[in-house]
This record gives structure tokens, sequence and C-alpha cells, in this order.
């Protein structure tokens, strides 16, 4: 008989669970040390320590998730101060929220040491580069979208300010209780079920964000959206005007960020969810392809676009196919940096005059190119990665946008000609006859100055 799942065995009853055992299905053996250290102060603090969200619901089905979420009945800043006086590393604290973000020490074999656990590896210690800590709280909205009015609570009140019941599961690690797992609101019928359910008839009121963050973890985990869940979440698209762009793009890059982002965004599509951001967004089919395609980092290179984040890539590849005066609006409203909303403009605009720029001369099309941001002809490259005129985009990115006359101002001087706006022109000239083959080498380039200047 093939033994049970963890969700199955917790679904059978087994609520109190072998910490240790557990937890080493999911973390190194270095985190799993870490976070009894972190209980330890929880407890001299004589405050209960849960694991809490995503983390739970993922070790539950099997997933990794590396994303610590540690609530305390008690004071989260504290906390984390005493963590990083005694294990070092820095803190990032939020007073309004009462959360903290500890972000652990570089030196991992030391941090090992201090948390007193040996580790025979040669290499660095396994742990998260930072862990999430929260005070447990209670929330309430004086409207919707708006931020909340936060105070102190118990851990049942954290878990009812949570978005989804699957999202609601607390797992003990100090005290009596210990391996306890904590589920109020039958988190674990709809892991089971497969559902997504929130928590009460105010959820997307209070925070239209959850909306995309349903449509997400629907896409991710393989769920359902529970009917009532999904009727009151059509019944909040109104308030999705009442979110400041900052929120929604970053709700927006981690749709993008997830491997499943294509079915993300055609179910933002056909739930609405997209025109109630803007008027102009949406979500075409011919869209996923480009989506879809895993860029290597070898491209990125060729390109320039190495540092670019992912999502920045991915926003241009997505509104490329749209009017560029509705890309303009939709990126002020989602309150895009000036270089991205260029970058995403630029691109729609290429796309529109691709007809044109197949015509040019390699030089006129190099100089036209030029004027624009890497990351806009890089989506105009993507759009024609299978055809001629990808070739030569190609080309562009890896030797024409590289190519400079043999000669320069220094070889203009020694001819005579008196330093002005006129040496920009002339090496350009040369610059545009090595690019379109009329001069092959030094001493052709040679001859073409001497023509050039003699008029």
């Amino acid at each position: 008989m093939a033994p049970k799942t963890l969700l199955a065995e917790v679904l059978s009853g087994q609520k109190v669970l072998d910490l240790p055992k557990v937890l080493k299905k999911a973390l190194s053996p270095a985190t799993i040390a870490l976070l009894f250290a972190i209980g330890g102060e929880a407890e001299r603090q004589r405050a209960p320590l849960y694991l809490v969200g995503g983390f739970v619901r993922d070790l539950l089905l099997q997933r990794p998730n590396l994303d610590l979420d540690l609530v305390i009945e008690g004071d989260a800043i504290q906390l984390g101060r005493t963590l990083q006086k005694r294990f070092g590393g820095r803190l990032t604290p939020h007073q309004s929220f009462g959360t903290a973000v500890w972000w652990l020490p570089e030196d991992k074999k030391k941090l090992l040491r201090n948390i007193g656990s040996a580790s025979k590896q040669k290499s660095s210690p396994q742990f998260p580069e930072f862990i999430d800590l929260v005070s447990a709280r209670q929330e309430s909205y004086r409207r919707p979208g708006s931020l909340p009015d936060v105070k102190f609570a118990d851990i049942r009140a954290d878990q009812y300010r949570r978005d989804f019941t699957i999202n609601a599961l607390a797992l003990c690690l100090t005290g009596l209780r210990a391996g306890q797992l904590l589920d109020p609101w039958d988190g674990l019928r709809d892991l089971r079920r497969g559902l997504l359910r929130v928590l009460h008839s105010k959820s997307f009121s209070d925070d239209p964000t959850r909306i995309l963050r349903a449509v997400r973890f629907a896409a991710r985990l393989k769920f359902k959206i529970e009917p009532s869940t999904l009727k009151q979440l059509k019944s909040s698209l109104r308030f999705m005007n009442q979110i400041s762009g900052e929120r929604i793009r970053r709700e927006l890059e981690l749709a993008l960020e997830e491997e499943k982002r294509v079915q993300v965004l055609q179910q933002m599509q056909k739930l609405g969810v997209l025109k109630s951001i803007h008027a102009g967004l949406k979500w075409q089919s011919a869209m996923g392809a480009l989506l879809r395609r895993l860029i290597p980092s070898s491209a990125l290179q060729v390109w320039g676009l190495e540092n670019v984040p992912f999502t920045d890539i991915s926003f241009v590849l997505w509104f490329v196919q749209l009017p560029a005066s509705v890309i303009a609006a939709i990126t002020d409203r989602l309150r895009f940096t000036a270089d991205m909303r260029g970058g995403a403009v630029a691109a729609a605009r290429l796309r529109a005059s691709e007809p044109s720029l197949k015509k040019l001369s390699t030089s006129r099309l190099v100089s036209a190119l030029e004027r624009e941001p890497l990351i806009s002809v890089f989506a105009l490259y993507l759009l024609n990665s299978n055809n001629k005129f990808g070739q030569k985009l190609q080309r562009y990115a890896k030797e024409w946008r590289h190519i400079r006359s043999h000669l320069d101002g220094n070889d203009l001087k020694n001819l005579g000609l008196k330093p002005g706006p006129d040496y920009r022109n002339i090496l350009e000239r040369l610059r545009s006859a090595r690019l379109d083959g009329e001069v092959k080498n030094v001493a052709q380039e040679k001859a073409l100055l001497k023509k050039v200047i003699n008029g």
C-alpha cells in the first residue's frame, strides 16, 4: 500500500504533526535548525510562534516553497531586533503594520554555529535570504481598497485577515501546542477539493488586489474558484479603480512570474479583470506565443539585456500588439517608470512601422533602431525571429550596432580639418559605408574620406 500523503494524514485526523519529520520534507536541516532557534527566542518572550500561509499550504500539497511567513502573538519587531543582535544580519521594520523582514547574515556557516547546529557539509548551508516576521494582528478597512487599520490580536484574528481559506492555515512552532495545525475556516477541506474560497463576504471589497491573486493561485495550483467566491469576485471588480497603480502593477508582475502566466492572463481577460484595471488593457491569444517562450540568457546577453528584469521584458511583449496611445495610458495608470513606459510605447511604434523598416538599407535601419530602446528592438526581433527580417535584427544586436568607422577624429585632424560638427557627419558617413558594404577595409575608407572632404 502506498504511504499516505501529509495532506491525507491530516485529513484523517492527525492534527498534531511531528515538526522535525514534517519540516524535513520541505526545508534544509540548516533552515529547520534556524526555525527552532527563532522559536526559542519567541518562547523567551513568552509569545507563541506560527508558520502561516503559503508555506503551510504548499507543505501539505508537497509543493516547493521557501517563503517563510512567521507570525508571533507578540511584537514581531522586538523579536527581529533580538534575532539581529544575537545572530547578525539586518532588519527592515515596518512600524505601522507591526512587521519586519530579517535579512540573514552573509556568513551562513557562522550563523549555523550560532544557532547551535553542526554541519558536515563543505558548501555553505542552505538558508533562505530573508524571513518575514509578523505580529498577529486584526485589520479593518475604512473604505474599499484603502490600506488597513491595524491592531495587535491573537492568531485566530490574524488567520481571519488572510485572503483565502487555503492560505489561512497555521502551524504552531512553540510551547505545548508545537506541531498543532490550526484550521478554523476549513482550509484543509478546500485543499482536498481543489477550491479557492474567501474567508468572508467583504474580502474582495476590502482589498481588490485579492481578485488578481485569486486568478493567479487558481492557475498555479490547478484549483477552481468556488462559486460564491467567483460571484463576489465579479461583483467587486468595480472597486479596482480605487487601487493604486503601483499595487496593481506589482500583482501583475507576480502574475508574469508564474510558470502558467499565459493561463493567468487568459483568465483575467475572461473574467473582465484586465478591463477593470483599464478599458484598453486586454489579452489576445496571439500574445501567448511570446510569453510562453523561454528566452535564453545567452540571447539576453547578446542584446545587452541580461540585467533587465524578466517582468519588464514580459510587459513589453504583452503590450507590443496594443496601439501606442493605449499603451501610454495603461503605463500611466500602472505608474511605470519613464524608461519602462518609453520602452513599451516604442516597441508598439516599431511594430507599426515594420513594413517601412524592412525596406531600409542596413545603415538606415541601424540609424533608425539606435534611436529606440534596446528592449523595444528586442521585442520587434522576437516578433520576427523566424523570418529574414528577424535575422537582420539579430545581426543588428550581434554585429551592426557595434560597427564604427576605421578612422576617427584624430585622422580627420591630421588631414587638416578643423574640429567641429562636421566631424560627426563625416564619421557617420564612413560608418554607413562600412555597414552598407561600400567600403571593406581601411584603404577604401581613406579613399572615401578624401572624396567626402573634396566634395
